[in-house]
């Protein structure tokens, strides 16, 4: 770890720590770092960006509310990533129902009775299916490897900040992502 990132890393605990204090103002230096990467991930997720706003304003009160039970402070940021992606992950389930009442409800119009420019919600039933299956995807993975994932592929992390975040060294990530793809592999290609 390099000394800029080391200063970094103590200068997030120890707002952590005065947040866990009652320091607002500290939870607020917190929220404004962080905001826009929670944001980026949520829309990422989502794909909508209102949704998204609301899911980071859901995770955000969550975490002001439970700061205090946070253990390792050094670890603030995969502890606000695991509750951004828990709300999305009941964002995305909540999709999937609507749709499946909004198919039920229209399944008796034919294609004709429609206005071409609006959609059969095939697409969107479709969307929430995919995103369903890779849903069940990651269901097969722990938490870890969730999160190694997720860091690479939707938040756009380096290897070497994963690495770091989890305190374990390149190789180790490596291996451990690989075995995350090939399960999740194993699960979407049985």
């Amino acid at each position: 770890m390099g000394a800029a990132s080391e200063k970094d890393a103590e200068k997030i605990a120890d707002a952590v720590r005065m947040a866990q204090k009652g320091s607002q103002d500290a939870f607020m230096e917190l929220y404004q770092l962080f905001y826009h990467e929670l944001y980026a991930y949520a829309c990422y997720m989502l794909h909508h960006k209102q949704d998204a706003e609301d899911v980071v304003a859901d995770t955000i009160v969550a975490a002001y509310e439970s700061i205090g039970r946070l253990r390792d402070v050094y670890r603030f940021r995969q502890w606000l990533f695991k509750i951004l992606s828990n709300k999305c992950r009941k964002k995305l389930k909540s999709y999937a129902e609507r749709n499946k009442h909004h198919s039920r409800s229209f399944g008796g119009e034919t294609k004709q009775d429609k206005d071409p420019d609006i959609s059969d919600g095939k697409d969107l039933e479709k969307e929430a299916t995919d995103r369903e299956w890779v849903r069940d995807a990651f269901a097969v993975l722990t938490d870890e490897e969730r999160y190694i994932v997720n860091s690479f592929l939707l938040a756009g992390y380096r290897g070497e900040e994963i690495a770091e975040s989890l305190g374990i060294g390149a190789s180790t990530l490596r291996s451990k992502y690989r075995r995350a793809l090939m399960k999740m592999r194993k699960k979407l290609d049985p």
